[in-house]
C-alpha cells in the first residue's frame, strides 16, 4: 500500500496521520500578512508536556509531525522538542522562515533532528520585494544564502511563496530561484485573513491577471517538460491542493467521502494548548492542558460535526462542475471569513475557473504539440540513409 491509499484509507476511517505544532508565535520578522492572532495570551505547553503528547501520538500511529510557529526556532526548547520528536520516528518537517537557520544552528538541525524537510517562505523574486513583506531589510539576501547552505547539508527544502500584489510580476524571478537551489516551490495565490479575522492582509491579494499569469506560466513549463523530455524543467506545484497539471483530470466528481482531512486525518494545536481539526480552521476540540489528544480523539462529539461537514462540502463541491476540483475550497478558512464553513467564498470560484481554463489550454496545447512531435520523428525517418 503506498502513501497516497493510505491517507485515502485513514480519510475514511478516521486515522490521524498528521500534527501540525504551533510550538511560538514568536518571530524575528514581521510578515505584513502573518495569520497568527498574536493577541492570543495562554500558558504555554512544557517540554514534559510535549513529549506526553508525542508519546501518545506515536501510540495512535502518526506519522507526520510539523513544527511551526511563529518562527519554531524561537521556542526555547525547540532542540529538545525536536529532537525528542524525531527519537519517536516520526517524518518531521520544520517550518521556518529560515532566518535564523545557519552556521552552528543549521547543523544543529541537520544532526540532532534531521528532518524529512524545511519548509520556508519565499515572499518575491528580489530582494525589495521580499524584504517589502518581511519588513527586515536584508532577509531576501540572507534566507537564499541560508537554504543553499542547508543544500550543502544534504537537507531538503520547500520553498512555499504566497502570491500577492506585491509579487505577481516576479513569478518567472521565483521559479529561475527554486531552480537554481535544487528546491520544491508551491506558489499559493491564496492571501487569507488572520487567524482573529481580521481581513487586512487581504489588501495585497493577487490581482485576476496575477493568478491567471501564474498558472499560464506553469502550464508552459509543463508543456515544456512534456514536449521536450526529462531534461526539461520539471513544473512546480501550485498551491495548498491544487491537481498537478501534468496529470489528466479526475473523471468524474469527488470520490472520497470527506472533502478534507480536517479533522480526519490532521490536527493542529497552538503553543497554549488548543487543539483545532487544522490550521485553517481555528473552531477548538479540547486542550492539551486538560485531556490527553487520546482522550480529545476518542470524545467524538466535537469531531463528528467536522467530518459531517467536510463530508457536506464534498457534495457541494461537486455541485460547482468541472471548476469544483481546482477551486481548493477551504471550510476552516470559509468559517474564518464568513462564520460559515460551507459558505463558497468568491476568490475560490474565481481560482477555480481561471485554473481549469489553464488546464484546458494545456490539454489542447499537448495535443498539437504531440502531433507536432509525431511530425518531427517521421521527418527524421525519411532523411535516414537506407542501409
Amino acid at each position: 500500500m503506498n502513501y497516497g491509499q493510505i491517507k485515502q484509507r485513514a480519510l475514511v476511517e478516521d486515522q490521524l496521520l498528521s500534527a501540525l505544532v504551533e510550538l511560538t508565535y514568536r518571530c524575528n520578522l514581521d510578515c505584513y500578512f502573518c495569520y497568527n492572532d498574536l493577541s492570543l495570551k495562554g500558558r504555554a505547553l512544557s517540554v514534559e508536556q510535549y513529549k506526553s503528547f508525542f508519546d501518545d501520538l506515536e501510540q495512535m500511529g502518526v506519522m507526520n509531525l510539523i513544527l511551526s510557529g511563529g518562527e519554531p526556532l524561537s521556542h526555547p526548547d525547540f532542540f529538545a522538542i525536536g529532537a525528542y520528536a524525531r527519537a519517536r520516528n516520526f517524518m518531521v518537517r520544520i517550518k521556518s522562515n529560515g532566518h535564523a537557520l545557519r552556521g552552528e544552528i543549521a547543523r544543529r538541525v541537520a544532526d540532532e533532528i534531521d528532518p524529512f524537510m524545511i519548509d520556508t517562505s519565499l515572499h518575491g523574486g528580489i530582494a525589495s520585494t521580499h524584504d517589502r513583506q518581511t519588513r527586515v531589510p536584508g532577509s531576501f539576501e540572507r534566507l537564499l544564502k541560508n537554504i543553499a547552505e542547508w543544500r550543502s547539508l544534504g537537507l531538503k527544502v520547500k520553498i512555499n511563496c504566497t502570491l500577492t500584489r506585491w509579487n505577481e510580476h516576479e513569478v518567472e524571478q521565483i521559479f529561475e530561484i527554486a531552480d537554481r537551489l535544487q528546491c520544491q516551490l508551491q506558489i499559493d495565490p491564496e492571501v487569507t485573513p488572520r487567524d482573529d479575522g481580521d481581513i487586512e492582509p487581504l489588501d495585497i491579494s493577487p490581482t485576476q491577471e496575477g493568478i491567471r499569469g501564474l498558472y499560464e506560466f506553469q502550464a508552459q513549463r509543463a508543456r515544456e517538460f512534456a514536449f521536450e523530455g526529462p531534461a526539461a524543467p520539471q513544473p512546480a506545484t501550485i498551491g495548498r491542493q491544487d491537481a498537478d497539471l501534468m496529470k489528466a483530470a479526475p473523471a468524474g466528481p469527488t470520490q472520497q467521502r470527506k472533502h478534507c482531512g480536517a479533522g480526519s486525518t490532521g490536527i493542529a494545536i497552538d503553543p497554549f494548548g488548543d487543539v483545532f481539526p487544522c490550521v485553517q480552521w481555528r473552531r477548538s476540540i479540547g486542550n492539551l492542558h486538560e485531556r490527553s489528544i487520546i482522550d480529545i480523539w476518542k470524545d467524538r462529539s466535537e469531531l463528528d460535526e467536522i467530518r459531517r461537514t467536510t463530508a457536506e462540502a464534498a457534495v457541494l463541491i461537486d455541485g460547482e462542475g468541472d471548476r469544483g476540483q481546482y477551486m481548493s475550497f477551504c471550510p476552516g478558512l470559509a468559517h474564518t471569513r464568513s462564520g460559515d464553513p460551507l459558505k463558497i467564498y468568491d476568490s475560490s470560484r474565481r481560482r477555480g475557473a481561471i485554473i481549469l481554463e489553464a488546464y484546458q489550454g494545456l490539454s489542447g496545447a499537448s495535443k498539437v504539440e504531440s502531433s507536432e512531435l509525431a511530425d518531427r520523428k517521421s521527418e527524421a525517418g525519411r532523411r535516414l540513409p537506407v542501409l
